[in-house]
């Protein structure tokens, strides 16, 4: 895996989080602000309920935007073990494989870079914990449904390579 176009992949999918981000508050701030959100009675809260959206689309905006900011400065890892920075091969005997970014921001996020869809990990779940400080080969546990099953880091990706 060519680590200078995951960068790229992952800088463009930070910049399309905070463009819906955007465009969400944007509607949720012309619904606050539209005629029809106007009280007809004292009970009416519909403009007030949109004036809250568009308050909490509005810190998703800079959450987003923070994240974004982080990438931009994020810097692969050069360790053979998994710390903040990594991009490692996980598989599963069922058959399930991912490449993982232990990031420590927008966990659980997914992207395509390569025709390969890459997950984010952080290092505050338990899944980012158990992963921290293994070594190629290693293997952990995670959870699938519910049911815990056994997976194996196969690869450690580095920009040496």
């Amino acid at each position: 895996m060519m680590l200078d176009q995951l960068y790229l992949a992952l800088v463009a999918y930070a910049e399309h989080r905070v463009a819906v981000a955007k465009e969400a508050a944007n509607q949720a701030r012309s619904a606050a602000t539209d005629r029809e959100s106007v009280a007809e009675t004292k009970w009416d809260t519909f403009g007030l309920e949109n004036s809250y959206l568009a308050h909490g689309q509005s810190v998703r905006v800079a959450e987003c935007e923070a994240d974004l900011a982080y990438f931009k400065k994020f810097a692969f890892s050069d360790s053979d073990e998994i710390t903040l920075g990594s991009v490692f091969k996980v598989e599963r005997q069922d058959g399930w494989s991912k490449t993982v970014i232990l990031s420590q921001c927008c966990g659980g996020g997914e992207f395509e870079c390569q025709g390969s869809s890459i997950l984010l990990v952080t290092p505050q779940t338990p899944l980012g914990q158990s992963l921290l400080g293994k070594e190629e080969g290693d293997e952990i546990l995670m959870k699938s449904r519910g049911v815990d099953q056994e997976a194996e880091i196969v690869k450690i990706f580095l920009p040496r390579d």
